[in-house]
């Protein structure tokens, strides 16, 4: 589970890196922009840990799918922000048997909440261009809407979220997100299908890009 997740955040901080290296060797240290309040709508994709693991191997997962958001960002200072965030997703319910694969049994509509802190770094590049890195931490909850033979149940989890990701400016008051966050969460089966069954802390891992709209 840990390679699931430290790979491919791994990946994609590889990738903010390489959008950050400047043309030639006049790379220079940048001051981050003027704070202000902000939202960042985006799109991206969420894979899902195990929920939980049954007998002789088997296991009940969520299927990776597209997820849709929006962050409110309000600054503290030019580094620290208070952050909120609010994401949608319609993963598939999967039961996954040794030898023969998953197959789905149901489908879950996913809704995330949470809000926490922002640290961003001095950012660098070159001429007129720059990347702005930054950390986040936080807090919240994970809503799941079950639906399966014919049945709809709901149960939410706490949820503890770690991200990291980039500001690239293109105007005053516009510019690309990208973010990689995790959340961390126990599904809560028992109150999804009132079966007794005890589960498993996963790892979440929403990889995201869309605009910083500045006010």
């Amino acid at each position: 589970m840990f390679r699931k997740v430290v790979i491919p955040v791994a990946m994609f901080a590889s990738v903010f890196a390489l959008a950050a290296l400047p043309a030639a060797a006049q790379r220079i240290h940048r001051s981050a922009p003027a704070a202000s309040l902000s939202v960042s709508p985006y799109a991206g994709y969420m894979t899902f840990g195990t929920l939980v693991d049954g007998p002789l191997n088997t296991s009940v997962t969520s299927a990776s799918a597209p997820v849709y958001g929006a962050q409110l960002n309000l600054p503290l200072g030019n580094t620290l922000s208070i952050v909120g965030n609010v994401a949608y997703t319609e993963p598939d319910l999967r039961f996954g048997i040794p030898i023969l694969g998953s197959i789905s049994f149901g489908k879950s509509d996913v809704w995330l909440y949470d809000a926490g802190l922002q640290l961003s770094a001095p950012g660098y590049g070159s001429g007129d261009r720059g990347i702005f890195p930054f950390v986040q931490v936080g807090a919240g909850a994970m809503r799941y809407d079950v639906q399966f033979s014919g049945l709809s149940r709901t149960a939410t989890n706490a949820a503890y979220t770690a991200g990291i990701g980039a500001d690239i400016p293109l105007a005053p008051n516009i510019g690309v997100r990208l973010v990689a966050r995790d959340y961390i969460g126990k599904f809560d089966f028992n109150e999804a299908t009132s079966v007794d069954v005890e589960t498993k802390t996963s790892h979440n891992v929403a990889l995201s890009a869309g605009l910083k709209l500045g006010f």
